[in-house]
Parts: structure tokens; sequence; C-alpha cells
């Protein structure tokens, strides 16, 4: 008989306790016969969130937050893998549901197999109810700019080399080309966060534990998450500036982090200016977009040029706030 491992969810939460009881209730869904624990790390709470996870009582263990972030030195997904006793560690934001009962038995197979592995990303369900934009963000990931760095949009882009396992797939992460990763829905082996004195930032584990030697992901086929990242086009096009800018401002104050989005060489930086020449003018981009229309028989598709369009515009207007901000 298999032995299944501990497992130690924590969820980081604010304000909005439909979200935090659905995602809270698809954990306590699970047909699972191995342990497992619900950490919620809630950030002072106004709407009665917090009051709702009291409500739980012993079926969760809540903490409050000692700081106002989620990620960070010290911050919310910090404290509470201090706090886990779980052999795996499950990092889930307050948006997301797990889909179906045998999800946790599906998703810890690796964990089981592959003792050498970083951990795990979900991937997302596109739920065809959802409004355009989200059914959009969960193919591409919550910033489609990056992806061309980022696990979420090279796998929908399909410009991974996977090896397949059967039940799920390895992807080995070069030390040249690390690949954002790690938020979300992601779960990770605790030793290897014993390994690197904790979390910080899930691109920083990502990057640190490479640097250490473990540099495989598993991707489990059987599972899904559903992501609520946005309400509508809108609410994507404010909420992509407000991130841009909090990013922008934490990198500015943040002289610890080791992995950079800013290009290291000439090499790189010629990538990137490419990159960007070719979102701006978004014909290129259209051509892909029509064709993931129908490889994917969803019109969500149609976004992806406008989107990524939109983010380079932003970000162009952040980058050069952030070099004026260094000189000034």
């Amino acid at each position: 008989m298999i032995k299944l491992p501990p497992v130690s969810f924590i969820i980081c939460t604010y304000n909005d306790k439909l979200l935090v009881k659905k995602c809270i209730d698809s954990i306590l869904f699970q047909d699972y016969s191995g342990k497992f624990e619900i950490i919620c790390i809630d950030d002072k709470s106004t709407d009665g969130t917090l009051e709702f996870l009291k409500s739980y009582g012993s079926k969760i263990k809540l903490f409050i937050n000692k700081t106002k972030y989620a990620e960070g030195f010290d911050a919310g997904k910090s404290q509470g893998y201090k706090k886990a006793k779980g052999e795996v560690i499950i990092f889930l934001d307050q948006d997301n549901e797990l889909i179906g009962k045998n999800w946790l038995s599906e998703f810890v197979k690796p964990f089981i197999f592959e003792k050498d592995i970083i951990g795990a990303p979900c991937i997302m369900q596109v739920r065809k109810e959802d409004n355009i934009a989200n059914r959009y963000l969960s193919y591409m990931g919550t910033d489609p700019f990056a992806i061309e760095r980022s696990f979420e949009g090279r796998f929908a882009l399909g410009k991974l080399k996977l090896d397949d396992k059967k039940d799920y797939w390895i992807y080995s992460i070069p030390k040249d080309d690390i690949l954002c990763t790690g938020g979300n829905c992601f779960g990770v082996f605790k030793k290897n966060l014993d390994l690197i004195n904790g979390y910080s930032y899930d691109v920083e584990m990502i990057y640190n534990l490479v640097h250490k030697g473990v540099n495989n992901i598993a991707i489990p086929k059987n599972t899904r998450v559903h992501h609520l990242t946005v309400n509508s086009l809108w609410d994507f096009v404010s909420k992509r500036y407000k991130w841009g800018k909090r990013y922008a401002v934490a990198d500015l104050k943040d002289n610890n982090r080791k992995y950079s989005w800013i290009p290291q060489n000439f090499k790189e930086w010629v990538k990137f200016f490419v990159f960007v020449f070719l979102n701006l003018i978004i014909i290129t981009r259209l051509f892909k977009g029509i064709w993931n229309c129908f490889k994917y028989k969803d019109l969500a598709w149609i976004l992806h040029p406008f989107m990524l369009f939109y983010i380079a515009l932003v970000y162009g207007i952040l980058g050069v706030y952030m070099v004026v901000r260094r000189l000034f």
C-alpha cells in the first residue's frame, strides 16, 4: 500500500469570504486517506472574512498576518511555512477552487514517486461560463506579458520539452533559463523550503532551488484548479496597472531579490526588445491568437494580441518610472 504524504495547505486571506469559502470547502471536500491541514493567514480582514474563518473551528488553523503582504521575507506565506507540519506544502490563493474530490490524491502522485522534484504547479480549469478575460488568463497565467519566462505561458503555447511519466510530466529547468512559477496554486516539498531557509517569493523559491541543484518540476495531468482572476475585461485592465506599479515599487525597495526581470546581457536585451516590438505591432500575435481560437475552440484567444499590447504599454510606462526613481 502506497503511503500518502501529509499535506499542509497555506492560504493567505483578505476580504472576500465568498471566494474563501469556495477555496476552503474544496479542500475539505477531498477524499484523501492521508493527513492534511489548512493554515489560513488572514491580513486583518474588515468585511467579515475573519469572523467567517473562525466559524470553521478546528478544521483550519487561523493566524493573523504580521505584515500586510502575502509574499516577501516574513510575509504571509513565509509565516504559514513556519507553522506547517506537512511533508508537502501547497500554497493556494484564496480565489482558487480545487476541482473534484480526488484532486489531492492525484496531485501528490509525483511527490510519492519523484523525491528529487522542486514541486508541482496545477493546470488551470477553463470554464465556458467565465468572462472572456478570465478564460484567456486561465490559459496563459495572470501575467501574459511573462509568456517567455513563465511556466504557464510556455505550457499553453506548447514551448516546453516534457518528459511523460503517465500521470504527470516532468520538466527540467535550466539555470540559464529559469521560469517563473510557484504562485497561485503550487505544491512544494517542505524539505526544499528548509534547504533555502524558507519561503520569500514564488520565483525566488524556484531560482534558489535550481541553483541548489534541485531543478525538476512535475505537472500532474489529472488535476485542475479554477482561478477567478478577474471579473471582466475592464477589471483586468485596471488591476494590471495596479499590480505592475506595486511590483515595481516593491522591486525598488527590495535589494535582496536574486531573480531579475531585467535583461542581464546584450543577447537578453535584444531578445526582450524584439519581444516588446512584436507585442506592440499586434499583427504577429493576432495570427497566434486566431490559431489558438481553433485549437482550443475558444474565442477567448482573440484577446491574445490586445492583452500583450496593453501590458507592453503599461510596463513600458512603469519601466521609465523605475529608471527615473533609481536615478533621482
